[in-house]
C-alpha cells in the first residue's frame, strides 16, 4: 500500500518509514503540513494517510478536513500523544472517519492498524 506520512520528528517518520517498508508498504513523509497536502494532491493514490496532530504550518487535523472534503473515503489514521477529545471534531464530521494511535507505541502497533483495522 502507498501511505502518506505527516510527521515532523524525524526519528518518528524514520520509525514509521521503517517498519512499514519492512512490510512491503511504500512510504512517502512529508514533515509539516503544507507538504503534507502537496503531496497528497500532487498524487491521490494513497491507500493511507498518517497524521500527527501537532506539525508546521498546517495543523494534522486541519490536513484531514481538507483531505476528506477532497476524498471522503480517504483512510487516515492520526499517530499523537494528545488526547483524542483534542482532535474530535466538534461537527462530528471526521469523528467517525480516523483512528487514533496514541503515542508512544511500538512499530507493530503501527503496522497492525494500518494492516489490519478497517
Amino acid at each position: 500500500m502507498r501511505i502518506l506520512v505527516c510527521e515532523d520528528e524525524k526519528d518518528d517518520a524514520d520509525l514509521y518509514t521503517a517498519a512499514l517498508e519492512s512490510r512491503g508498504h511504500e512510504v512517502v513523509v512529508a514533515s509539516d503540513g503544507e507538504e503534507c497536502l502537496r503531496k497528497y494532491y500532487d498524487n491521490r493514490s494513497f491507500g493511507l494517510v498518517i497524521l500527527d496532530f501537532k506539525v508546521p504550518l498546517i495543523d494534522g487535523f486541519t490536513i484531514a478536513k481538507r483531505i476528506h472534503h477532497s476524498d471522503p473515503s480517504q483512510r487516515i489514521i492520526f499517530a499523537s500523544a494528545l488526547a483524542k477529545e483534542a482532535i474530535v471534531d466538534p461537527n462530528r464530521e471526521l469523528t467517525t472517519l480516523f483512528k487514533l494511535l496514541p503515542k508512544p507505541f511500538e512499530p507493530d502497533a503501527l503496522v497492525e492498524v494500518v494492516e489490519y483495522a478497517g
